[in-house]
Protein backbone atom coordinates (compact mmCIF):
# COMPACT_ATOMS: atom_id res chain seq x y z
CA UNK A 1 0.00 0.00 0.00
CA UNK A 2 1.54 3.59 -1.26
CA UNK A 3 1.71 6.07 1.55
CA UNK A 4 0.72 9.87 0.61
CA UNK A 5 1.53 12.56 2.98
CA UNK A 6 -1.14 15.83 1.81
CA UNK A 7 0.35 18.77 2.72
CA UNK A 8 -2.42 21.44 2.93
CA UNK A 9 -3.46 24.38 5.19
CA UNK A 10 -7.18 23.76 4.05
CA UNK A 11 -8.07 21.27 6.60
CA UNK A 12 -11.50 20.42 4.92
CA UNK A 13 -9.83 19.64 1.73
CA UNK A 14 -7.18 17.56 3.30
CA UNK A 15 -10.10 15.47 4.40
CA UNK A 16 -12.10 15.32 1.08
CA UNK A 17 -8.11 14.08 -0.45
CA UNK A 18 -8.07 11.33 2.43
CA UNK A 19 -11.46 9.83 1.83
CA UNK A 20 -10.55 10.31 -1.72
CA UNK A 21 -7.53 8.19 -1.68
CA UNK A 22 -7.97 6.13 0.97
CA UNK A 23 -11.48 4.81 -1.29
CA UNK A 24 -8.45 3.89 -3.80
CA UNK A 25 -6.49 1.88 -1.25
CA UNK A 26 -3.45 4.54 -0.48
CA UNK A 27 -2.74 5.14 2.99
CA UNK A 28 -3.00 8.84 3.56
CA UNK A 29 -1.24 11.32 6.20
CA UNK A 30 -2.30 14.81 6.47
CA UNK A 31 -0.04 18.20 8.09
CA UNK A 32 -0.90 21.56 7.69
CA UNK A 33 2.17 23.74 7.55
CA UNK A 34 5.85 23.18 5.99
CA UNK A 35 7.73 22.34 9.00
CA UNK A 36 5.23 19.51 9.90
CA UNK A 37 5.94 18.06 6.36
CA UNK A 38 9.38 18.27 6.69
CA UNK A 39 9.19 16.51 10.40
CA UNK A 40 7.00 14.10 8.96
CA UNK A 41 8.82 12.84 6.38
CA UNK A 42 12.23 12.61 8.60
CA UNK A 43 10.25 10.15 10.67
CA UNK A 44 8.30 7.69 8.29
CA UNK A 45 8.46 6.25 4.88
CA UNK A 46 6.59 8.15 1.96
CA UNK A 47 5.91 7.28 -1.15
CA UNK A 48 4.13 10.71 -2.73
CA UNK A 49 3.80 14.11 -1.22
CA UNK A 50 0.80 16.22 -2.18
CA UNK A 51 2.10 19.80 -1.86
CA UNK A 52 0.13 23.09 -1.67
CA UNK A 53 2.31 26.01 -2.31
CA UNK A 54 0.65 28.36 -0.80
CA UNK A 55 1.30 27.21 3.24
CA UNK A 56 2.21 29.53 6.13
CA UNK A 57 5.59 30.05 7.43
CA UNK A 58 7.48 27.86 4.67
CA UNK A 59 5.99 28.19 1.27
CA UNK A 60 5.50 24.83 -0.82
CA UNK A 61 8.24 25.99 -3.03
CA UNK A 62 10.68 26.32 0.10
CA UNK A 63 9.53 22.87 1.35
CA UNK A 64 9.81 20.83 -2.29
CA UNK A 65 13.60 22.52 -2.21
CA UNK A 66 14.09 20.71 1.09
CA UNK A 67 12.47 17.75 0.46
CA UNK A 68 14.67 16.76 -2.74
CA UNK A 69 17.74 18.09 -0.97
CA UNK A 70 17.26 15.16 1.83
CA UNK A 71 15.02 13.20 0.28
CA UNK A 72 13.98 11.21 -3.21
CA UNK A 73 10.01 11.28 -2.26
CA UNK A 74 8.46 12.25 -5.31
CA UNK A 75 6.29 15.67 -5.20
CA UNK A 76 2.47 16.67 -6.90
CA UNK A 77 2.18 20.26 -6.02
CA UNK A 78 -1.01 21.58 -5.56
CA UNK A 79 -1.85 25.09 -6.07
CA UNK A 80 -4.29 27.95 -7.22
CA UNK A 81 -1.67 29.50 -9.06
CA UNK A 82 -2.02 28.49 -12.81
CA UNK A 83 0.20 31.02 -14.51
CA UNK A 84 3.21 29.27 -16.87
CA UNK A 85 5.91 31.04 -14.23
CA UNK A 86 3.89 29.94 -10.98
CA UNK A 87 4.55 26.24 -13.06
CA UNK A 88 7.86 26.75 -14.12
CA UNK A 89 8.45 27.90 -10.54
CA UNK A 90 7.38 24.42 -9.17
CA UNK A 91 9.31 22.50 -11.56
CA UNK A 92 12.65 24.06 -10.63
CA UNK A 93 12.20 23.89 -7.07
CA UNK A 94 11.40 19.59 -7.94
CA UNK A 95 7.69 18.96 -8.09
CA UNK A 96 7.21 15.89 -10.32
CA UNK A 97 3.96 17.30 -11.59
CA UNK A 98 1.65 20.06 -11.05
CA UNK A 99 -2.10 20.72 -10.67
CA UNK A 100 -4.08 23.12 -10.49
CA UNK A 101 -7.14 23.98 -7.89
CA UNK A 102 -9.57 23.19 -8.62
CA UNK A 103 -8.79 20.07 -10.16
CA UNK A 104 -10.97 17.37 -11.22
CA UNK A 105 -10.33 13.88 -8.87
CA UNK A 106 -10.27 11.34 -12.04
CA UNK A 107 -7.16 13.74 -12.94
CA UNK A 108 -5.97 13.90 -9.84
CA UNK A 109 -5.88 9.78 -9.45
CA UNK A 110 -4.46 9.38 -13.13
CA UNK A 111 -1.36 11.89 -12.08
CA UNK A 112 -0.64 10.22 -8.80
CA UNK A 113 -0.98 6.40 -10.03
CA UNK A 114 1.51 7.90 -13.21
CA UNK A 115 4.43 9.16 -10.34
CA UNK A 116 4.33 6.05 -8.67
CA UNK A 117 4.27 3.77 -11.69
CA UNK A 118 7.19 5.89 -12.52
CA UNK A 119 9.09 5.57 -9.17
CA UNK A 120 8.14 2.00 -8.74
CA UNK A 121 9.78 1.01 -12.38
CA UNK A 122 12.68 3.36 -11.42
CA UNK A 123 12.85 1.11 -8.14
CA UNK A 124 12.97 -2.00 -9.74
CA UNK A 125 15.70 -0.59 -12.40
CA UNK A 126 17.84 0.22 -9.84
CA UNK A 127 17.48 -3.43 -7.77
CA UNK A 128 17.78 -5.49 -11.01
CA UNK A 129 21.09 -2.91 -11.71
CA UNK A 130 22.52 -3.70 -8.16
CA UNK A 131 21.65 -7.05 -8.51
CA UNK A 132 23.39 -7.67 -12.05
CA UNK A 133 26.87 -5.43 -10.88
CA UNK A 134 26.84 -8.43 -7.86
CA UNK A 135 26.55 -10.75 -10.10
CA UNK A 136 29.14 -9.29 -12.50
CA UNK A 137 31.48 -8.94 -9.61
CA UNK A 138 31.00 -13.09 -9.40
CA UNK A 139 31.78 -13.54 -12.90
CA UNK A 140 34.80 -11.75 -12.50
CA UNK A 141 36.45 -13.70 -10.05
CA UNK A 142 35.73 -17.03 -11.35
CA UNK A 143 39.11 -19.36 -11.98
CA UNK A 144 38.53 -19.62 -15.73
CA UNK A 145 41.26 -20.27 -17.90
CA UNK A 146 42.03 -18.11 -21.11
CA UNK A 147 40.11 -19.89 -23.54
CA UNK A 148 37.39 -20.04 -21.01
CA UNK A 149 36.63 -16.13 -20.20
CA UNK A 150 36.92 -14.88 -24.05
CA UNK A 151 34.33 -16.90 -24.18
CA UNK A 152 32.21 -16.22 -21.47
CA UNK A 153 32.95 -12.75 -22.41
CA UNK A 154 32.01 -13.14 -25.78
CA UNK A 155 28.55 -14.53 -24.61
CA UNK A 156 27.97 -11.38 -22.07
CA UNK A 157 28.58 -8.84 -25.14
CA UNK A 158 25.82 -10.62 -26.59
CA UNK A 159 23.44 -11.06 -23.81
CA UNK A 160 20.31 -11.94 -24.70
CA UNK A 161 21.15 -13.33 -28.00
CA UNK A 162 21.81 -16.94 -29.43
CA UNK A 163 25.72 -17.01 -30.55
CA UNK A 164 25.86 -20.23 -33.27
CA UNK A 165 28.58 -22.99 -32.34
CA UNK A 166 29.98 -22.41 -35.66
CA UNK A 167 30.26 -18.17 -34.44
CA UNK A 168 32.05 -19.01 -31.13
CA UNK A 169 34.58 -21.75 -32.88
CA UNK A 170 35.61 -19.17 -35.51
CA UNK A 171 35.42 -15.87 -33.25
CA UNK A 172 36.95 -17.16 -30.15
CA UNK A 173 38.73 -20.76 -30.55
CA UNK A 174 39.87 -19.52 -34.01
CA UNK A 175 38.95 -22.58 -35.66
CA UNK A 176 35.87 -23.42 -38.12
CA UNK A 177 34.32 -26.18 -36.07
CA UNK A 178 33.87 -30.12 -37.25
CA UNK A 179 31.30 -32.26 -37.03
CA UNK A 180 32.62 -34.52 -34.14
CA UNK A 181 34.59 -32.04 -32.36
CA UNK A 182 33.50 -31.44 -28.54
CA UNK A 183 36.24 -29.37 -27.67
CA UNK A 184 34.18 -26.53 -27.21
CA UNK A 185 31.13 -28.23 -25.68
CA UNK A 186 33.89 -29.37 -22.90
CA UNK A 187 34.43 -25.27 -22.50
CA UNK A 188 30.75 -24.69 -22.16
CA UNK A 189 30.65 -27.27 -19.47
CA UNK A 190 33.87 -26.13 -17.63
CA UNK A 191 32.37 -22.64 -17.31
CA UNK A 192 29.08 -23.68 -15.90
CA UNK A 193 30.42 -26.22 -13.40
CA UNK A 194 32.38 -23.42 -12.37
CA UNK A 195 29.39 -20.90 -12.19
CA UNK A 196 27.73 -23.78 -10.22
CA UNK A 197 31.08 -23.73 -8.21
CA UNK A 198 30.78 -20.22 -6.95
CA UNK A 199 27.28 -20.31 -6.35
CA UNK A 200 25.49 -19.50 -9.57
CA UNK A 201 22.98 -20.93 -11.55
CA UNK A 202 24.65 -22.65 -15.03
CA UNK A 203 21.63 -21.81 -16.39
CA UNK A 204 23.30 -17.97 -17.36
CA UNK A 205 24.14 -19.70 -20.36
CA UNK A 206 21.65 -21.82 -21.58
CA UNK A 207 21.29 -23.90 -24.38
CA UNK A 208 19.54 -23.32 -27.44
CA UNK A 209 19.28 -27.00 -29.77
CA UNK A 210 20.29 -27.03 -32.70
CA UNK A 211 21.14 -23.17 -32.44
CA UNK A 212 24.22 -22.65 -30.08
CA UNK A 213 24.20 -20.79 -27.07
CA UNK A 214 23.11 -17.89 -24.92
CA UNK A 215 23.59 -15.85 -22.29
CA UNK A 216 21.39 -15.05 -19.61
CA UNK A 217 21.81 -11.86 -17.26
CA UNK A 218 18.37 -12.99 -15.18
CA UNK A 219 17.32 -16.72 -14.91
CA UNK A 220 15.09 -18.01 -13.18
CA UNK A 221 15.12 -19.77 -9.93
Amino acid sequence: MSRVLVVDDDIQLCELLSEVLEEEGYHVDTVHCGESALQFIQSNPVDLVLLDVMLPNLSGLQVARRICQRFATPILMLTALNDEASMLDGYQAGADQYIAKPFKVPELLTRIKVILRRVAFERQRQSLATTNQGLNEQLSRLPLTGTEQELLDFLIKNNGVVVSKSDLQVRVLKKELCPFDRNLDMHISNIRRKLVQAGLSKQHIKTVRGKGYSYLETVGA
